[in-house]
């Protein structure tokens, strides 16, 4: 779901953050019948574990990942790791599997934007047909399923391709040193540690129980 200002998209999954609101919404339900059920409070204490696993788990992995586009690069959260992907040193967009930046040192995979499957490409190929717009077979070599628009992949590429476009054209990117610029990476071990000290907790938990 792209929100559009003039020098700054953020990207975001609607799907994604369905599922998220949609597993938050179980969890709580399963927490509060399991508390009225219980009688005893070491029970009760216990049914919290599973339940901050599962409320952390639809935040780290559903809600947070996100990409930023602005003048000074791409940043990617993805579920694992943050990384910022200068304009300089991106020389490829793929959509093959998800939207994949490509530069001479790596590939950063955007985890909110994977490409779509069979259901997806055939919801997207009836919008685009709808709308009156050509819609070339991703078999063909003319473009990928992954391009298409209405899909993550699809609207999270176009974001890109027309900010690297436009900061092409006003000479904003400095070309020839894809090779020499850095893409930093960092590895988000806090919610990595959180992630994994309460899906132990909660396995803990409900065998306790």
């Amino acid at each position: 779901m792209p929100a559009t200002s003039p020098t700054r998209d953020v990207f975001v999954s609607r799907f994604n953050r369905g599922l998220a609101v949609t597993l938050w919404a179980v969890v709580a339900l399963v927490f509060v019948v399991t508390v009225l059920n219980d009688t005893t409070w070491t029970d009760r204490v216990l049914a919290v574990v599973p339940t901050v696993f599962g409320g952390l788990f639809g935040w780290v992995v559903l809600w947070r990942p996100h990409m930023v586009i602005s003048d000074d690069g791409i940043r990617v959260v993805n579920v694992f790791s943050t990384a910022d992907v200068p304009w300089a040193a991106l020389v490829h967009v793929d959509t093959r599997f998800a939207l994949t930046l490509v530069t001479p040192s790596r590939r950063v995979v955007v985890s909110s934007a994977p490409a779509p499957g069979r259901i997806g490409v055939a919801m997207a190929r009836r919008q685009e047909q709808r709308g009156g717009r050509a819609v070339p077979d991703a078999e063909s070599g003319g473009r990928r399923a992954g391009d298409m628009l209405s899909t993550d992949s699809g609207d999270a590429a176009y974001l890109v391709r027309w900010h690297w476009d436009e900061l092409r054209e006003r000479g904003a990117i400095e070309l020839g040193t894809a090779d020499s610029v850095r893409v930093p990476v960092v590895p988000h071990w806090a919610s990595i540690a959180l992630l994994v000290a309460s899906g132990v907790g909660g396995w803990f938990a409900i065998a306790a129980r």
